[in-house]
């Protein structure tokens, strides 16, 4: 048995973001800035040399695709 969304031409990342963005629309109003808050993207970023990172950097801002298609 196959997937609805897998049958749809879609990988599971696709589905959970379509998904996401869905959920994040019809949240009462008293709710949508709890869930703004927790919308940003934090990624650091280390180079690995013989085996060992190096200091991590944050990667300085990272615009989600769902607020880009927003």
């Amino acid at each position: 048995m196959t997937f609805a969304w897998r049958a749809a031409g879609m990988n599971y990342l696709e589905y959970s973001s379509i998904a996401a963005r869905a959920l994040r629309r019809v949240v009462k109003s008293e709710l949508q800035m709890e869930i703004a808050k927790r919308e940003g993207v934090n990624i650091k970023f280390a180079k690995w040399e013989n085996g060992k990172a190096s200091a991590s950097n944050p990667v300085p801002f990272v615009e989600t695709r769902a607020k880009a298609e927003n």
